[in-house]
């Protein structure tokens, strides 16, 4: 065996079910859940995924809604804003127009810290967001979408237990910005995120059969 025989990687596919609309699957090089084979080797973990229409990312559920936990395997998830307790983090939003590769496919709000401290980022060509360790980011809303975007995360670390991810599970969406994705039928919003989307494990254990 050569000396970088295991230096080409099975990436884990992790798949919502149901499908959320807007969202295709997530490509993921690292250690998403314990006992899940990864190379260790590896600095980092990445996660892939391709945006397919209007989507909003750690919006929190709207005020009166009935609050939950997704289980996510070997830790609680939920359409929150989260904290990286262990590692910074980068997101990549780059666009998929070959034509004209500035053309990022949808615009981008995008929430960074919290409190005097928060900024809001909108784009709607392509961007890099560094986020430090320990500074909420979310919510993300993607809106007037034309062509598909791709997002890439890259952690500091090759796995979610080390990346220590914590979700502030108190926040409360913001109707308006929701209903910018979805529309003014809040009953949609159950479409996103109204059940429970993942079921790691027996998604993994059918990849790797």
């Amino acid at each position: 065996m050569g000396k970088y025989e295991k230096n080409c990687i099975q990436m884990l596919l992790r798949e919502d079910r149901p499908r959320r609309p807007g969202r295709a699957g997530t490509w993921i090089l690292g250690q998403e859940y314990q006992g899940q084979e990864y190379f260790e080797d590896a600095p980092n973990m990445v996660e892939i995924l391709m945006i397919t229409g209007n989507y909003m990312m750690m919006n929190g559920f709207p005020e009166g809604f009935e609050k939950r936990t997704y289980n996510m395997g070997d830790h609680k998830g939920g359409p929150f804003p989260k904290y990286n307790k262990g590692c910074d983090k980068t997101m990549i939003f780059s666009g998929t127009n070959m034509e004209d590769l500035n053309d990022l496919g949808a615009h981008v709000e995008f929430h960074l810290g919290e409190g005097e401290d928060e900024v809001i980022f909108e784009f709607d060509s392509p961007r890099a967001v560094f986020i430090p360790q320990n500074v909420r980011y979310g919510p993300i809303y993607i809106t007037n979408f034309h062509k598909d975007v791709m997002v890439t995360n890259v952690y500091t670390v090759n796995s979610k237990a080390e990346a220590e991810v914590v979700n502030d599970f108190e926040f409360i969406g913001d109707d308006a910005k929701i209903k910018s994705v979805i529309g003014d039928d809040m009953e949609a919003y159950k479409k996103f995120y109204g059940s429970d989307p993942v079921d790691p494990i027996g998604n993994f254990e059918k990849q790797l059969a």
